[in-house]
C-alpha cells in the first residue's frame, strides 16, 4: 500500500461546471509567482524590508531575498501562535507584515485583531494562505494561494486592492520550463503506482528537474489549461474528505506516546493541508525514513530552517524544524489508508519508545 507522495493525475474530483468564484482573483503560476509580484510592488513603493514569522518555508525568504527585501522575523510559538507582544513591537519598525495560515487553520482571533489594526496604522499586510486552498475570506492587502500541493495542477491565486498588472506584465511571455516536466510526470506516475508500469529513478529525476526549473525561474503568467482543471475540481467534496481523514487519525494517532498532534481540534469550515504532529522521540528523520520504506511518503514542514543562517540561531525555531511531521490527510485516500499510517507509525513508536517515557 502507498500512502501520500506527489499528485497524479485523477478524475475522481473533476466536476463540470465551477464551484469557486475566482473572478476577482488573479491567477498566476504559483505561489512563488504571487510572492514575485507581491515584492516588485513593494520595493517599487519604497518598502525594502518585510517583517516575516520566525517559522516558514526557506523558499519564501530565498524568492524575497533575491527580489531585493530584506527579512526581519517575529516570533512564533511551538504551538504556532503568534507571540503578540513581540509582534507588536518589531512591527513598529516595519511597513509590511508577512503572515501565515498554517496548514490551512486561520489564525487566533486575537492576532487577526493585532494584524489589522497595524494594518489600519498602514502597514501593510501579506496574507499567505499556500497552505488553505481556496480561503472564504482574506484580511491582507496582498493574499494569495498555491494550488501543486492540493492537487495535481500547478497554480495560485493573488488577491489584492493594488493594482499588479504592471509587475505581472513586465514578465509575461517568459517559457515555463517546469510544466511539460511536471505534465509528463504527474501522467507517468498513475501508471508506476497503480500497475508498476516505468522506471522509479527516471520518474524521481524527472520531477527534480521540474522542481529545480520552478525554483530557478521567475514564470509569472498563469497556464490556462491548468486553471480550467482547478476550477472543475469539487472543492467541497476535496475539503469534505480532507477534514474527514484528518479527524478519524487524529483519533488514531494522539493517544501514541511521544506523537503530539499541533492542532487537534480542525478549526471548522478549513480544508487542512495534512496533519502535523511532533515527533517527541528520537528520532524524526528516522521515523520520516521508516514511514517512507512503508510506502507513506510525508513532507517535513521544513526541516531545512534547521541549518539555515537566517534563522538557525533561533533555538525555538530550530526545535520545532527537527520534531515536525506532516501526516497524509488528503483527497486521494481513505479510512484504510489512515489505519495503515497510523499502524506504521504505532509500529514504529513501540520500538522505539523508552518504557518511562511519556504518553504525548
Amino acid at each position: 500500500m502507498f500512502v501520500g507522495g506527489e499528485f497524479y493525475y485523477d478524475s475522481s474530483w473533476q466536476v463540470n461546471t465551477s464551484v469557486v468564484d475566482t473572478s476577482h482573483l488573479t491567477f498566476l503560476n504559483g505561489g512563488k509567482a504571487c510572492l514575485i509580484v507581491i515584492g516588485d510592488y513593494l520595493r517599487a513603493h519604497g518598502i525594502n524590508e518585510i517583517l516575516l514569522p520566525s517559522y516558514l518555508c526557506p523558499s519564501i525568504l530565498n524568492t524575497l531575498e533575491k527580489h531585493g527585501l530584506g527579512c526581519d522575523f517575529y516570533p512564533v510559538q511551538p504551538d504556532l501562535t503568534i507571540d503578540l507582544e513581540e509582534m507588536a513591537r518589531k512591527a513598529e519598525g516595519h511597513r509590511a507584515v508577512y503572515f501565515i495560515h498554517y496548514f490551512g487553520c486561520p489564525r487566533e482571533p486575537a492576532e487577526l485583531d493585532l494584524l489589522r489594526s497595524l494594518q489600519a496604522g498602514g502597514t501593510l499586510l501579506i496574507e499567505d494562505n499556500a497552505q488553505c486552498g481556496f480561503s472564504p475570506t482574506v484580511c491582507g492587502d496582498f493574499a494569495f494561494n498555491s494550488m501543486r500541493k492540493l492537487c495535481a495542477y500547478d497554480g495560485g491565486y493573488l488577491d489584492s486592492r493594488f493594482d499588479l498588472l504592471p509587475y505581472i506584465e513586465k514578465r509575461a511571455g517568459l517559457k515555463n520550463r517546469r510544466l511539460p516536466l511536471i505534465r509528463d510526470y504527474r501522467s507517468r506516475l498513475a501508471d508506476y503506482l497503480f500497475n508498476s508500469k516505468g522506471d522509479r529513478n527516471e520518474l524521481q529525476q524527472l520531477y527534480e528537474l521540474a522542481e529545480n526549473h520552478y525554483e530557478s525561474d521567475e514564470v509569472v503568467e498563469g497556464d490556462i489549461v491548468e486553471r480550467h482543471h482547478i476550477e472543475h475540481l469539487d472543492w467541497d467534496g476535496i475539503r469534505k474528505k480532507r477534514r474527514d481523514n484528518y479527524r478519524y487519525l487524529v483519533s488514531l494517532v494522539e493517544g501514541l506516546p511521544g506523537i503530539t498532534p499541533i492542532f487537534p481540534i480542525l478549526p471548522q469550515g478549513v480544508t487542512p493541508l495534512s496533519l502535523p504532529v511532533y515527533v517527541n522521540i528520537p528520532s524524526r528523520d528516522q521515523l520520516g525514513d521508516a514511514l517512507g520504506d512503508a510506502g507513506i511518503g510525508l513532507t517535513i514542514h521544513w526541516e531545512g530552517l534547521v541549518r539555515d543562517p537566517r534563522v538557525s540561531g533561533n533555538t525555538a525555531v530550530v526545535d520545532m524544524a527537527s520534531r515536525m511531521l506532516s501526516l497524509v490527510i488528503d483527497q486521494r485516500f481513505s479510512h484504510k489508508h489512515m489505519d495503515y499510517q497510523a499502524q506504521t507509525l504505532a509500529e514504529w513508536v513501540n520500538r522505539h519508545q523508552s518504557p518511562s517515557y511519556p504518553r504525548a
